[in-house]
């Protein structure tokens, strides 16, 4: 039997070597960071936990949440870099899809609910002489904070409707941001504010969870239906790997118990930037209005 030559022998671990590190390399987990707006004061990220753990498996990344103290914040990460995915508000989002290369793909879907969509809501305290929308002129209203957008943008279009703004001081007794969708309700609970404009998924959670009890409040008006705050991806991240992280993020309901904005969710659905565009109409309009 004729052996292979030294050269050959070389050149066949070489060539071995070769392809068992490209193949590890190829193996290897992607690391993308995750960032959320700080809608509420429970911290955002803790329901997304199995989520994430679920999208990690199927479309082998590793992602690690981080945390920020504003919207603003949250865009600016995925403009700088520092993170890859973000779940958004929907005004958030469509600053950041204008700034920050975002693109919005997904929108969860609560249990027992039929769509992703939610509401703005007006809540006072239960011994509240508020009645209705009307009633809160001259008050003190608390919303979330400068870029909310069920917190701040939808809230300013239910009063235009009615004539009021948030920017004319002979409207309101003061307009304060308390930074967060559950920091306006509690400041409405422990008399602060007389009402407040907040998230209805942040109001079910918070009564769910005990946090405020249903009968120390009251809802005095409701919006329509919002658009869902999305997840996005940076269109930085390539193709492939957007693919994988969106497919997995649809499918993630198979594989266990998944969680989202307000809680438990039933399952993810597409969503594309297009559906975002009423909100684009909405802030264009706002912000061309004079007091």
């Amino acid at each position: 039997m004729q052996l292979p030559s030294r050269g050959t022998f070389l050149y066949t671990i070489v060539a071995l070597s070769f392809f068992v590190l490209s193949h590890h390399v190829a193996a290897e987990t992607v690391k993308i960071n995750m960032v959320f707006v700080p809608a509420s004061e429970k911290g955002d990220d803790k329901d997304y936990v199995k989520l994430i753990n679920i999208i990690g498996k199927l479309a082998q990344v590793e992602i690690k949440p981080i945390r920020v103290t504003d919207y603003n914040a949250a865009v600016e990460s995925m403009r700088a870099g520092r993170a890859q995915i973000a779940w958004y508000g929907g005004k958030t989002y469509i600053h950041a899809a204008k700034i920050a290369y975002a693109e919005a793909f997904a929108a969860g879907v609560r249990k027992g609910d039929t769509t992703a969509g939610y509401y703005t809501y007006f809540v006072v305290r239960e011994d509240s002489a508020v009645k209705n929308l009307d009633d809160t002129r001259g008050k003190t209203l608390a919303l979330n904070s400068i870029g909310s957008t069920s917190g701040d943008l939808i809230p300013q279009v239910e009063l235009r409707k009615i004539g009021l703004s948030t920017k004319n001081k002979k409207h309101f007794k003061r307009v304060v941001y308390a930074g967060s969708h559950d920091a306006s309700l509690l400041a409405v609970i422990n008399g602060h504010a007389d009402v407040c404009g907040m998230s209805s998924r942040n109001f079910d959670a918070r009564i769910a969870d005990g946090t405020v009890k249903r009968q120390q409040i009251r809802i005095v008006h409701k919006s329509d239906l919002v658009p869902p705050p999305p997840l996005a991806y940076s269109k930085k991240l390539p193709l492939k790997l957007r693919q994988k992280i969106k497919k997995a993020t649809l499918e993630a309901h198979k594989y266990g118990r998944i969680g989202g904005y307000g809680g438990e969710m039933s399952h993810y659905i597409e969503v594309t930037d297009s559906d975002y565009d009423p909100l684009r109409e909405i802030d264009k309009l706002l912000s061309k209005t004079k007091d």
